[in-house]
Order: structure tokens, then C-alpha cells, then sequence
């Protein structure tokens, strides 16, 4: 694997620990191990030296307005001052009533990091000297795929949730609006819908399979604003149901893709370099 390709998976490796946050929205036990890993990953990579902090430094104006964004992410969810995520002991806690920030903050660095990465799958392929390596091509195209699908399960389990909770509200109240059910739909089920929105028109991949199935999202939460009919009326949780089986067989199948092309890069990437090989460069910035 040649220089560039290998910079450009440290790049895309910065961009999986970003979006690693996401695991955060899962309700189970979480690793202090695990977080302070990703904490110091995040971390010491804006460094000068490091591929991204010298993609940053290269970059002047915009590369300080992502610095700024990702020191902003950092100490809302990776320092002593978040109230998001709280290492306690062994595991870290997470605050569920601050999920949509959590959302918020993860789903648009994501997105300017994939972008980042992108810039250079193109440089790569445009210019002989860069010759990107196809395996660096075969894995950020996975990602793009497990990316969609996880994220679309993630927040669907969210929306599921706060939706229940807004059909329990308007019935106690007889389908009358009340603060607390506007404070759910603006709050919550509009954000939620939002994310998904901004995911989907962001969407790199261009496979029916995941496409067809990120549409079929939206269809479910129109079908909650009550702006499309319900198949043979059926009630939601059954449709809630039937999405998130497929949203959970297609991110496993997507993982499992991900997750061999991933190992064989970093088999190849973790190779010792032959003597007299230049070290990995970042000019190309």
C-alpha cells in the first residue's frame, strides 16, 4: 500500500472513530476502555504530524472551522465537562434524555469528515502519483453503505420511542395538543426526521438494496405525520416492527462486508515498510 492510500486510511480511520460516538445511543453497558480510547484518538490526531491535524493546518480558514467543530464534539462528549456521556467506574454512562444532542453533534461531523475523506478518493484517483490503493475504495464504500443502514436503525429506535410517548400523550389529552406533545414532536420527532433527512440526501451509494430501504424510512414517518396511508391500516407498531427487522438483517449483512474488508486493510497497512521507503507524506492537501 503506497503512502497515500495509507494517509488516506488514517484519515478515513479518524471518520470511523467519529462516528464510533454513535454506540453511545444504544441502550447496554459501555466500556471506559473503549471511550478513552476513541477520547484519545480524537484527541491527539488535531496535533501537527498527525494527518489529520496537518490536513487541518494546510487548510486555513476551513480547516480551523472543522478544528473548531471537532474541539467543540470533543468537550461536549469526550471531556470532564460533558453531561452527555460520564465515565463512571468501568463503563460510561449515558444521559438518554440528551440523545438528540447526541444525534446532533455526531451525524454532522460524520458528514464533514466522510466529505474530507472523499476529497481524497477522488485526488486519488485522478492523479497518477497518488494511485490509490482499490482496497481503500472497497472500504469506504462499505462504510458508506453500514453507515446509512446504522444510522437509519439507530435513530428509527429513537423515533419509535418518542412516538410512543406522543401517541400516549395525545390520547390522555383526546387528541388534543398539549405542551408536552408539541415539546415532542419539535424536540424530538421533527429532529429525528431531520438527521435522517440530512443522511439520506448526503448518501453516496447509489445500491437499490440500501436506497430502497432508506426510502422505505421515509415512508414510515410520513405515514406518522399522517401524510401517506397506512398498507391495510395496519397499526404501528407492526410497521415499526417490519422496518427495524429489515433496517437490523441489512446492517448485519453490511457490517459483516465492512468488517472483512476492514481487517485486510489494516493487515496490509500495518505492514512493516521496506527499507528505505518514505515515510507516509500529506502534501496532497
Amino acid at each position: 500500500m503506497n503512502n497515500f492510500s495509507l494517509y488516506t486510511f488514517r484519515l478515513y480511520h479518524y471518520l470511523l472513530t467519529t462516528r464510533d460516538t454513535l454506540e453511545y445511543a444504544i441502550r447496554r453497558d459501555h466500556s471506559i476502555e473503549v471511550y478513552n480510547s476513541r477520547k484519545n484518538i480524537l484527541t491527539s490526531n488535531l496535533e501537527e504530524g498527525q494527518p489529520f491535524g496537518d490536513f487541518l493546518k494546510n487548510n486555513g480558514e476551513t480547516g480551523e472551522k472543522i478544528k473548531e467543530k471537532v474541539q467543540e464534539f470533543i468537550k461536549n462528549l469526550y471531556s470532564e465537562e460533558s453531561t452527555i456521556l460520564i465515565p463512571s467506574g468501568e463503563t460510561v454512562r449515558v444521559d438518554v434524555a440528551q440523545i438528540v444532542s447526541l444525534y446532533d453533534m455526531t451525524v454532522g461531523l460524520t458528514e464533514t469528515l466522510r466529505d474530507i475523506v472523499y476529497q481524497y478518493l477522488k485526488y486519488g484517483l485522478e492523479n497518477k502519483d497518488a494511485a490509490i490503493d482499490p482496497m481503500i475504495l472497497q472500504l469506504v464504500d462499505a462504510d458508506e453503505k453500514m453507515y446509512r443502514t446504522v444510522l437509519a436503525m439507530l435513530i428509527m429506535r429513537s423515533f419509535e420511542e418518542s412516538f410512543a410517548e406522543f401517541q400516549k400523550v395525545m390520547a390522555e389529552s383526546q387528541g388534543k395538543p398539549t405542551p408536552q406533545s408539541n415539546f415532542i414532536v419539535q424536540n424530538e420527532l421533527v429532529q429525528y426526521k431531520r438527521y435522517l433527512g440530512f443522511s439520506r440526501a448526503h448518501a453516496r451509494c447509489t445500491d437499490n438494496e440500501t436506497l430502497d430501504l432508506l426510502d422505505d424510512v421515509n415512508k414510515v414517518i410520513e405515514m406518522s405525520e399522517g401524510k401517506r396511508q397506512r398498507p391495510n391500516n395496519r397499526n404501528f407498531k407492526d410497521i415499526f416492527d417490519e422496518l427495524n427487522n429489515k433496517l437490523n438483517e441489512l446492517t448485519a449483512k453490511h457490517e459483516a462486508n465492512w468488517k472483512a474488508i476492514y481487517q485486510k486493510v489494516v493487515q496490509e497497512a500495518t505492514k512493516p515498510k521496506a527499507e528505505g521507503e518514505a515515510p507516509v507524506n500529506n502534501e496532497s492537501n
